[in-house]
C-alpha cells in the first residue's frame, strides 16, 4: 500500500472517546465524507493502537476516566512514531483555558461538542492537508541535505584524490616536454611509461567510481538485467590490472565454473569485480597470490576473492562493513585511495539482491564474499 497517497487520497481517522454512541457518530460522518475510520473506547490501549495504525489525523475526547485527553495527547507528542500526527481535540467544555492548554501541549484544533458535521469535516480536510504539506517539505528537506552532503563529497574527491593522479601526469609530460625526462633513454618505457600508464589507470577508475557512487546515491542508476557468466568478468578484470599485477609480482588465480551464471546488470558486476580485485592488489604486498572463486549456494551463486594481504584489523573491519563510510588506507606500495571501492560494491550487491560479507586476520590475508541470483541451465 503506498501510505502517502493514503495520507492524501484516503485518510485513516482515528477518534479516541469513552462513549460508544460519540464514536458511531463520529464514524458515521467520517465514513459518509469519505475518510476510513477507527475507534478507541478506552484511552490506556490508545498509543499502541495508534502505532499500529498511523492515522492521518487523531480526534480526541477530553473527558475520559482513565486517561484524559489532555494526559494522553502529551503521551502522543512524546512518542516518536505518533508526534507529527496532528490531533484535534473534541469537548463539551468551552472555555478558553481548556482550548489553550490543549494547543500548549500540542493540539492544533478544538471543537465544541455537539459539533456540526460540515465543520468538523471542513477542519479534518484543513489539517490533514497542513500535515501532508509539513511531511512534502520535511521530505524535500532531507533530500536537499543529501545532495549538499553528495555534492560535498564530490568536490572534496575532486579537489583532492582526483587532482593528485591528474597532477602527477601532468608533471611527468612536463619533464619530457623539457627534455628533463629523455624519451630515447633506456628505461623511458620500463619507468616513466609505465608510470604514466598506471597513474591514468588510477584517475580513470577514481572517476568511474565517483560518478557510478553519485549516480546510486541520487536514486537515478538503472539496473538492466541481462545473462552473465562471471568467469568472462573474472577473465576482464585480470587483463585490466594485468600491469598492477605484473609490477607487483602478484599471482592471480581464476577457479570459476564454466555454468556459473547470474542475470543482472553488467557494469554494476564488472564494477563489484574491478573494485575488490583493485583493493586485493593494493593491500596484497609483492610476490603475494589472489584467488578468485565461485561455488553454488542454492539459488545463489557465491563469489569470493581471497588474498595473501596484510589483512585487516578488528576496528578497521568495522569501519569498512559501514556503507555510509569512506574509509581508507595506504597500500602496500602507497597506494592511495578514496573509500568509495568497498561501499560501492556493497551498494550494488544489494541492488541486485546479493549479500556481502568480508573475513580478514591482520597478517593471514581477506576473503571478500558476495552472492548473485543464480541462472540455472
Amino acid at each position: 500500500m503506498d501510505t502517502k497517497k493514503t495520507f492524501i487520497k484516503n485518510p485513516l481517522v482515528i477518534a479516541i472517546d469513552d462513549e460508544k454512541m460519540n464514536l458511531e457518530l463520529i464514524g458515521f460522518m467520517m465514513q459518509k465524507n469519505g475518510y476510513r475510520f477507527l475507534g478507541i473506547q478506552q484511552s490506556k490501549e490508545a498509543i499502541v493502537i495508534l502505532e499500529k495504525n498511523k492515522p492521518a489525523i487523531i480526534l480526541l475526547d477530553v473527558m475520559m476516566p482513565e486517561l484524559d485527553g489532555f494526559e494522553l495527547c502529551e503521551q502522543i507528542k512524546n512518542n516518536q512514531k505518533l508526534k507529527d500526527i496532528p490531533v484535534i481535540f473534541l469537548t463539551g467544555k468551552n472555555n478558553t483555558e481548556n482550548k489553550i492548554k490543549g494547543l500548549q501541549i500540542g493540539g492544533v484544533d478544538y471543537i465544541t461538542k455537539p459539533f456540526n458535521e460540515h465543520e468538523l469535516n471542513a477542519r479534518i480536510q484543513t489539517h490533514v492537508a497542513l500535515a501532508a504539506s509539513k511531511l512534502k517539505i520535511k521530505n524535500q528537506a532531507l533530500a536537499l541535505e543529501k545532495d549538499n552532503a553528495l555534492k560535498d563529497k564530490i568536490l572534496s574527491i575532486i579537489g583532492h584524490d582526483l587532482r593528485s593522479p591528474l597532477s602527477a601526469i601532468k608533471m611527468q609530460l612536463d619533464f619530457i616536454l623539457r627534455g628533463i625526462i629523455e624519451p630515447k633513454s633506456p628505461d623511458f618505457v620500463d619507468n616513466t611509461v609505465q608510470n604514466l600508464n598506471a597513474t591514468t589507470d588510477e584517475a580513470l577508475n577514481l572517476l568511474d567510481n565517483l560518478l557510478n557512487w553519485a549516480r546510486s546515491e541520487s536514486g537515478v542508476l538503472a539496473v538492466i538485467p541481462e545473462e552473465i557468466q562471471l568467469r568472462e568478468i573474472a577473465n576482464q578484470i585480470q587483463r585490466l590490472n594485468s600491469m598492477a599485477l605484473e609490477n607487483k609480482g602478484i599471482v592471480l588465480t581464476i577457479s570459476i565454473q564454466e555454468e556459473a551464471k547470474i542475470k543482472a546488470d553488467l557494469n554494476l558486476v564488472k564494477t563489484i569485480f574491478r573494485n575488490l580485485v583493485s583493493n586485493a592488489i593494493k593491500f596484497t604486498p609483492k610476490n603475494g597470490s589472489i584467488k578468485i572463486m565461485t561455488q553454488l549456494n542454492q539459488n545463489f551463486w557465491e563469489v569470493s576473492i581471497i588474498d595473501s594481504g596484510i589483512g585487516i584489523g578488528k576496528e578497521d573491519l568495522l569501519k569498512i562493513k559501514n556503507a555510509n563510510s569512506f574509509f581508507t588506507k595506504d597500500g602496500t606500495e602507497n597506494e592511495s585511495g578514496t573509500g568509495l571501492g568497498i561501499g560501492i560494491c556493497q551498494n550494488f550487491i544489494k541492488k541486485l539482491g546479493g549479500k556481502f560479507s568480508i573475513e580478514s586476520e591482520l597478517g593471514k590475508g581477506s576473503t571478500f564474499t558476495f552472492t548473485l541470483p543464480a541462472i540455472k541451465d
